[in-house]
């Protein structure tokens, strides 16, 4: 068994979102058995900004680690030249990097509960992620081709991979569409192309 493969079979990819949706599941079954009473409101918001957070992350690893850092640049580059394989951060690596620099840190600095929450929000919104952009690359059965969501995540994503195609990989004038799961980042940072005369993106 190789402990590093960017490349995976189709069983250790769905094994990897597995993982995640019961991390994700089990996070939010204990905030709901668990938490002291009252606090509703306030680890909600956590979550909201674990969420939140995640989509920050996402656009800064994916514009800032994947297209401009080696070896990850390298390594993401594949991606491109190949983007129906199924390459991605080994399990364990992900798994090291939520708790060595998400889940530890806010257990120190928030206390259990905030951090459990946080975490909720950050491991779902990754989650999130590794659906979306699956579905940007390959049909999904329980996804509608007519889905309005899927549609734009899939142009925006199509996008993306236009911009960096085969001659040249990683330009550094004309980066466009970082962000899988959404385009607000793109917005806030000027990274989304302008919708063409008289259409609505």
């Amino acid at each position: 068994m190789r402990w590093f493969t960017l490349e995976h079979s189709r069983a250790a990819w769905w094994a990897d979102i597995a993982l995640y949706a019961a991390a994700s599941l089990s996070l939010c079954l204990t905030l709901l058995a668990g938490s002291p009473a009252g606090s509703g409101l306030t680890l909600t918001l956590w979550a909201v900004a674990g969420v939140a957070s995640w989509t920050l992350v996402e656009y800064v690893l994916h514009r800032f680690v994947l297209h401009g850092l080696p070896p990850f640049s390298d390594w993401h580059a594949e991606h491109h030249r190949r983007p129906t394989a199924l390459i991605a951060s080994p399990t364990w690596i992900t798994v090291l990097l939520f708790l060595g620099l998400a889940a530890g840190p806010a257990w120190w600095l928030l206390g259990r509960w905030p951090a459990c929450a946080l975490s909720f929000g950050l491991v779902t919104g990754y989650l999130g992620y590794g659906l979306a952009h699956h579905a940007t690359h390959h049909r999904v059965p329980w996804l509608s081709p007519r889905n309005a969501w899927l549609a734009r995540r899939r142009r925006s994503h199509a996008l993306h991979h236009a911009h960096h195609g085969h001659a040249v990989m990683f330009p550094e004038a004309g980066s466009r569409h970082f962000g899988v799961t959404l385009d607000f980042w793109d917005q806030v940072f000027g990274t989304a192309s302008a919708p063409a005369p008289g259409r609505q993106r």
